[in-house]
């Protein structure tokens, strides 16, 4: 509401100005008082809903995940796709490593100046075996602070925009 400057001349319209912002306060009171018994009521549906769905998808993507896996163990190049979305995988190595261990055994070109561990440019040097110790590829040594595990993770997409 544009309204032009004005002063307070009297008492009188102190008090009505006194009044308005009274009530105004208490319309503004009512309003968040409603639009919060708004939200708890939409949050009462929304959630026990929301939390449904999301176990479900759960439930559904550890099938997809079983599926795959048991296809996967007859054809290593198994992979699904429908207009409904894809299935695919991607191998992943979990590294751990101990850098105090390391710095100990490995050539100095693997080290940064403050003593830290190139791991990105070191693990490329090592060769994992069936039992999850890893070899240096260089020396075939075991290097000891290293340990390494292979797993299948399962990748679903939906379609452009459904995520």
């Amino acid at each position: 509401m544009a309204e032009e400057t004005q002063r307070i001349e009297s008492e009188d319209e102190l008090y009505k100005k006194m009044f308005r912002r009274r009530k105004l306060l208490e319309e503004q009171k009512a309003d968040d008082k409603q639009r919060q018994n708004e939200l708890d009521e939409t949050a009462s549906w929304y959630e026990p809903a929301r939390e449904a769905r999301q176990n479900e998808l759960g439930y559904i993507d550890s099938l997809i995940d079983d599926w795959f896996l048991r296809q996967y163990e007859k054809n290593p190049y198994y992979r699904y796709r429908s207009r409904n979305g894809s299935v695919s995988k991607r191998s992943i190595t979990t590294w751990k490593h101990d850098d105090a261990k390391l710095l100990e055994n490995i050539p100095d070109k693997y080290i940064d100046v403050k003593p830290k561990v190139k791991w990105g440019d070191y693990k490329k040097t090592l060769d994992i075996t069936d039992d999850g110790k890893v070899i240096d590829k260089e020396t075939g040594e075991l290097v000891d602070g290293v340990t390494a595990s292979k797993s299948i993770k399962v990748t679903i997409k939906s379609p452009e925009g459904e995520d």
